[in-house]
């Protein structure tokens, strides 16, 4: 336990360093007018940052009068403003995933939800509760094979079916694979270990099999829109990506397709968690309590194409079918353990830089 806890806090404070530079730019854009009820959000850019903010953050705003400020950038970059900042924070509520609410809650960074005012969680799933109450999943989503169809087609290649498919010969050059530590990245790593008769603990199988498949990468993004931009220039062909990835980029007309891979899609959750010190905290509690609500919950299943976690949500039938929400279907994905994950981290990603990309 104690070496476990020395390699998380030590995972914890590489992730700061690496991402060092980002705390040299600002939080946001503008500044509201003084005494303006607001909360601070930190979260992801791209169509979600798009989807937040045409879509699901003005109903919030119209229904409180509370302004939300949209503090954009990385998982990994908004941990570390958090973690940097804990002193003085200056975000009230972080759009994290696995790895970093996990982290985060270890050095307590997070505060608890409070159910007086967080009343929705009374509908959420009690998967998707957290166990000591720290935050909330914003939704599920499942990662699994991205493919272009128009391309597969024209080159009469069968589509995708398993994992293993990344390794075709016919792909030599035309795959990409998320870096690490990426958190699709991390994942996939763990996943490889598990199908190779390794596990969580012992990725050495994972690695030598993800070794062997460089003849076919072309490249290792660091970010969902730089997979976007080789898709989209046909220099991928296959790749694997998040349900929400997947169906955004296929509703603008390109064309790509999602596969659950006969071994099984990975499990993948977001959270919505609230710092400790935040400048406003009763509109933090209040924020997360419309985002776990039930027309908020619809909102980004239906523009983002996440999986909800409010059992009073019911999907229109073209959005189920793209989304993660049955019985059937949360029970065939693969979950990893994402404290193995996190512990390990910074050893993780020192050797899949050296032998993996070769940097």
């Amino acid at each position: 336990m104690r070496s476990t806890m020395r390699r998380l806090a030590t995972g914890i404070s590489w992730l700061l360093a690496v991402t060092v530079a980002f705390l040299a730019l600002p939080l946001y854009a503008a500044e509201v007018p003084p005494g303006q009820k607001e909360v601070v959000f930190a979260g992801a850019g791209g169509t979600f940052e798009t989807s937040f903010r045409t879509k699901i953050f003005p109903k919030f705003e119209q229904k409180t009068g509370i302004k939300v400020i949209y503090a954009t950038g990385t998982t990994t970059g908004n941990f570390a403003k958090v973690q940097a900042q804990r002193a003085r924070p200056e975000i009230d509520v972080i759009w994290t995933n696995d790895v970093t609410h996990g982290m985060g809650k270890q050095i307590g960074l997070y505060t608890p939800l409070d159910p007086k005012r967080v009343t929705n969680l009374e509908y959420v799933y009690p998967f998707a509760r957290d166990p000591d109450g720290i935050g909330v999943t914003q939704g599920v989503a499942a990662i699994g094979l991205e493919y272009n169809t128009r391309i597969f087609r024209e080159k009469g290649l069968a589509p995708p079916t398993s994992w293993y498919d990344l390794w075709w010969p016919d792909l030599k050059g035309r795959v990409a694979i998320y870096t690490v530590p990426h958190g699709y990245g991390n994942l996939f790593l763990a996943l490889m270990a598990k199908l190779e008769r390794g596990s969580e603990q012992n990725v050495e199988p994972g690695l030598a099999k993800i070794k062997a498949l460089a003849p076919n990468v072309l490249a290792f993004p660091d970010a969902p829109a730089q997979l976007d931009n080789l898709l989209k220039q046909g220099e991928v062909w296959l790749t694997y990506n998040a349900t929400p990835r997947v169906f955004e980029l296929q509703a603008t007309g390109f064309p790509v397709d999602f596969v659950y891979p006969k071994e099984g899609a990975i499990y993948f959750v977001n959270y919505f968690d609230v710092v400790k010190g935040a400048p406003h905290p009763e509109a933090a509690q209040e924020f997360v309590n419309f985002l776990i609500g039930e027309e908020a919950q619809l909102g980004m299943a239906v523009e983002m194409l996440w999986g909800p976690i409010n059992s009073r949500v019911k999907l229109p039938p073209d959005v189920a079918r793209k989304v993660p929400s049955t019985p059937e279907q949360l029970k065939s994905l693969v979950r990893i353990d994402t404290r193995v994950v996190s512990a390990n981290l910074q050893t993780w990603t020192e050797r899949w830089r050296r032998e993996v990309e070769g940097r």
